[in-house]
């Protein structure tokens, strides 16, 4: 059998190449404008909200006991409320370390290679239920991360600033100038699809393989092109920028009321309402966050965790969390669908922590690492400590099985964790 090296394509003319290029080039910077929002729909589940805890969570403080009677601890005292909304899965296992403690969702093991890296939970998710919105995917981030999200292999690009993201969401669009442009694109695209069906007759079998792989992304754009279309023909809901509402602070600890007012965990309770909003007005049906690791010092505080006052600070710094958690998952529970149940009823919630911070193992551990399922139409209301060998994977491919996605494994999932 020949090699594919040897299979050489037949000689092109430069200037075909260049002009081919000049569309093919173009096409990664099509954008998604949207879609009609279509509502609530009968599906029991059809949502998928994600959020990874940057600087990790004490685990030393988690439940120790397990089942529906489990006696919770002080660090989800917040959660209270809502024990019988979410099932807290503890003792499992990251395979990364303090430098990727970003790809919580994309756990393709050795994260010191990212070529092993293919789709994150939220993008294996956008594939199945992202193509109903006008955004298939919304990646956030606060700073200091990188690579979050992933597709194909690559990262997504998160937006970090409120105001943008806030435009992202609910920005007012000269329609005409809109409709103008998503012409002028899709009749790109289909030039683009023209030329590179062209090529596919004058290139060797290893370009081949790559013109396949770039008709998929022509696929994907024009699902995009289909989204905008809807989108720009229906009526736009004018959205305030939402309220930035303080936590009560009474009663609490002095390093506790300082978390409570520091800018940056403001910064993610806008973050979270502008995510709620999303969800509400269905302009997305994913969503990702990455939560800041190092405000207030917590980093600084999570390498104290052998002391006594370290100790109490990060747990204090996990309650905030909580805190920022539950206000999120309320919004979800008291936004009634107009099929009947609640918007927490349709979105699958997973909240994690990328390390586990505890006297064993210091301030980065790898050990006993939580996944808060929340909503979707599970059964809560339990504590599942896992073997202390199995890994999250489990615990997500249960989530996108749930969701609909038909896969019988997620990155170095063993199972699908029994939710």
């Amino acid at each position: 059998m020949k090699s594919i090296q040897k299979r050489k394509g037949v000689h092109m003319n430069r200037r075909d190449v260049l002009k081919s290029a000049g569309c093919l080039l173009t096409l990664p910077a099509l954008e998604s404008f949207g879609q009609e929002p279509k509502g609530h729909d009968a599906v029991k589940a059809n949502r998928l909200f994600c959020m990874n805890i940057g600087n990790g969570m004490c685990s030393d403080n988690f439940p120790t006991s397990t089942g529906k009677d489990y006696q919770s601890s002080s660090t989800f005292k917040p959660l209270e409320s809502l024990k019988d909304d979410f099932t807290l899965c503890t003792n499992l296992i990251n395979y990364g370390n303090h430098e990727s403690t970003m790809y919580a969702f994309a756990e393709y093991s050795d994260h010191t290679n990212p070529q092993l890296i293919k789709d994150s939970v939220d993008e294996v998710a956008a594939s199945h239920i992202g193509n109903d919105t006008r955004i298939r995917n919304l990646v956030v981030e606060q700073r200091n991360s990188y690579g979050i999200s992933w597709k194909g292999g690559l990262p997504v690009s998160p937006i970090a600033d409120v105001q943008i993201l806030f435009q992202t969401i609910f920005g007012k669009v000269d329609k005409k100038k809109r409709a103008e442009l998503l012409a002028l694109k899709k009749s790109m695209l289909d030039a683009s699809r023209d030329d590179a069906k062209s090529m596919m007759r004058k290139v060797s079998e290893a370009d081949r393989v790559k013109l396949d792989e770039y008709f998929s992304s022509l696929r994907e754009s024009e699902k995009s092109i289909q989204r905008s279309e809807r989108w720009l023909s229906q009526e736009h809901v004018e959205v305030p920028f939402p309220e930035n509402v303080k936590f009560k602070t009474d009663g609490l600890s002095e390093y506790a009321q300082k978390i409570l007012v520091c800018p940056h965990f403001n910064q993610r309770s806008t973050y979270l309402d502008l995510l709620f909003l999303a969800f509400k007005f269905d302009v997305t049906r994913v969503a990702n966050v990455y939560s800041e690791w190092n405000w207030l010092g917590h980093h600084t505080d999570s390498h104290q965790v052998k002391t006594e006052e370290g100790f109490v600070k990060n747990i204090e710094a996990d309650q905030g969390y909580m805190m920022q958690t539950a206000r999120f998952l309320e919004k979800l529970k008291s936004t009634k669908t107009k099929v009947g149940g609640t918007l927490l009823d349709q979105t699958v919630c997973l909240i994690t922590s990328s390390l586990s911070i505890n006297r064993e193992e210091g301030p980065h551990g790898m050990k006993n690492n939580p996944v808060v399922v929340a909503g979707g139409g599970f059964e809560h209301g339990k504590h599942i400590k896992f073997n202390g060998t199995d890994n999250r994977n489990n615990v997500y491919l249960a989530a996108l099985q749930h969701l609909g996605v038909e896969i019988d494994s997620f990155a170095t999932s063993s199972e699908s964790a029994k939710l």
